[in-house]
């Protein structure tokens, strides 16, 4: 129980960091920020790409694995934002192609990641 606790708190970290740059994003972008929108869409995109490993950094310990469980939750958070970025790449329309290879870096990048916790 003590690892959904730790995992659940450094979900909440990495969700308020995301929350606070989604807005930032749209604060740029309406007042025509270029570099500050592009700087924040790119941490947006990291950080959805590599939430599993970003929340297993948070988690105090890895005691019985708890990192590995906190990956495995993160990895599982980042697949709906990877179809959420590419809708926002493919300018608010659906792309398909770019839908499934969003989701195939984030698989790749979270399996790789996930490795590391063997």
């Amino acid at each position: 129980m003590e690892w959904r606790q730790s995992a659940v708190k450094s979900t909440l970290v990495v969700a308020g960091i995301y929350a606070a740059l989604f807005v930032g994003h749209i604060f740029a972008a309406a007042n025509n920020w270029d570099v500050l929108f592009r700087l924040i869409a790119l941490t947006l995109t990291l950080i959805t790409f590599l939430l599993g490993p970003c929340i297993a950094m948070l988690v105090s310990n890895n005691v019985d694995g708890q990192r590995k469980k906190a990956h495995r939750l993160g990895s599982w958070i980042s697949a709906p934002l990877a179809v959420g970025l590419a809708f926002a790449y493919a300018n608010q329309s659906f792309d398909f192609v770019l839908s499934i290879g969003f989701l195939c870096l984030t698989v790749m990048t979270h399996w790789v990641s996930f490795l590391r916790f063997k």
